[in-house]
């Protein structure tokens, strides 16, 4: 027998599940739309070039799903979606579309790496992309956008907190303040990344492994309780590395109270070229990284010879739905089907009537009819009762006679008889 198990670090997303994820899917996409963002997709395959190029070693390495096609291409499993928009927006570009581009899209991807809470190897993500903009303007419309999500369900500022840092800002204090500079800022910088998660012992070995004397790594350790007052008092800052003054300046005036400075905030990607940021579930024991973004503006020239800036971020469906349960925020899902029509087989005329019923109903409101005639009424109210919807319609020998309808509440048990299906649907279900 074959087994029932999906495959590792996948999921079946039975009917409720499936509710739930709608529904997350929607609050993205209606604050997306509100916003101004177009939605788009791409393909679930793309050359292995695409990612090797500047995805980074450890997705490459290590959680990219790659294989070779029945033509010899190499070819993989899309593990995130910035190079693929990328490319798409670089075709844009050189066709001369207008910028900026405002893209979102959801999607679903697959990284080979230990299923755990908050990670799969199968997850869906909202990217939101904004291409053609190279002021800190972009970056505080996608922190608004971010807010009026979180909004949306039901999320206050105090339950979540978005961490900011810039790339040029980090590579500039590896050198100054540090002491190193050329491959071993990347090295550097994947360890600082990873700070959080280790211990100070093990964080120690993982310095001495980048061959650091002790008071580069004393300095590395100054770096990591900068505050943002320190980062003003600095002098001959790098191009770029404002920019992570001035957006958490705007922030503040937008009424941004959560987004903050954070030196130990990297992200892994190779691409990331200027400020950055994670968003942080505030949880009580269980202070983790929900999803990140960033800008990396020098990815599109990877396509065409042109300079475009961008920036997005990407928000996953199970940290998302992880931070959803742990605050109590996911509302009551209900059956999407409002009436179930019963049905009389022993009177042919009770059994169109019924049909025909459900037909007119429908063009307002979603109608399941029975499907086993051969029952009798009170197996076929329990079969509503057990899908949870919350209307039977029962139309037999009696009401035909009658000239009526009856509607039953399984919530309260109670029936009502109406005229007409107009008059039932308008005072039952119009609002």
């Amino acid at each position: 027998m074959l087994s029932t198990q999906p495959y590792k670090g996948t999921r079946d997303f039975y009917p409720q599940d499936l509710r739930i994820r709608n529904y997350m899917f929607n609050v993205w996409r209606k604050c997306c739309l509100k916003f101004g963002y177009e939605e788009y997709d791409g393909p679930l395959l793309e050359p292995f070039e695409l990612f090797a190029a500047k995805t980074g070693e450890e997705i490459i390495n290590e959680q990219l799903y790659f294989f070779e096609d029945k033509g010899g291409r190499k070819v993989a499993i899309r593990p995130e979606m910035t190079p693929t928009v990328s490319r798409m927006a670089a075709q844009k570009i050189l066709n001369q579309s207008p910028t900026p581009l405002k893209w979102f899209s959801i999607a679903n991807f697959y990284r080979y790496e230990k299923p755990q809470k908050g990670r799969l190897r199968e997850f869906f993500q909202l990217n939101a992309d904004i291409f053609g903009e190279e002021g800190v303007w972009a970056d505080l419309d996608l922190l608004l956008l971010n807010k009026a999500i979180m909004e949306a369900f039901g999320a206050k500022d105090t339950m979540y907190e978005v961490r900011l840092n810039n790339r040029f800002l980090i590579n500039y204090l590896f050198e100054q303040v540090v002491g190193v500079s050329g491959e071993k800022t990347k090295d550097l910088a994947k360890a600082l990344d990873k700070r959080s998660k280790l211990s100070e012992a093990d964080f120690g070995k993982v310095l001495e492994k980048l061959e650091l004397d002790a008071t580069q790594i004393k300095n590395v350790g100054k770096i990591a309780k900068f505050t943002i007052a320190d980062v003003k008092r600095l002098k001959d800052l790098p191009e770029g590395a404002n920019d992570l003054v001035n957006l958490l300046e705007l922030a503040e005036n937008a009424g941004l109270k959560n987004v903050v400075y954070d030196p130990l905030i990297v992200r892994g990607f190779d691409y990331y070229d200027g400020n950055v940021f994670e968003q942080f579930d505030l949880t009580p024991g269980n202070n983790r990284s929900m999803f990140g973004g960033g800008r990396y503006n020098g990815l599109i020239s990877l396509f065409i010879k042109k300079n475009v800036p961008a920036v997005g971020f990407a928000p996953g469906d199970v940290t998302m739905l992880d931070f959803l349960e742990s605050w109590k925020l996911l509302p009551a899902f209900e059956s999407e089907t409002q009436i179930l029509v019963t049905l009389f087989p022993e009177n042919s005329e009770c059994y169109i009537k019924a049909m025909e019923a459900a037909q007119e109903l429908r063009q307002w409101i979603n109608v399941e009819t029975y499907l086993y005639p051969n029952e009798d009424l009170t197996k076929q109210i329990k079969y509503a009762d057990r899908k949870g919807i919350p209307y039977v319609l029962i139309l037999g020998p009696e009401e035909l006679k009658n000239g009526t309808i009856t509607l039953k509440s399984l919530k309260t048990g109670e029936q009502e008889e109406f005229k007409s299906l107009i008059d039932l649907w308008k005072k039952t279900f119009q609002k």
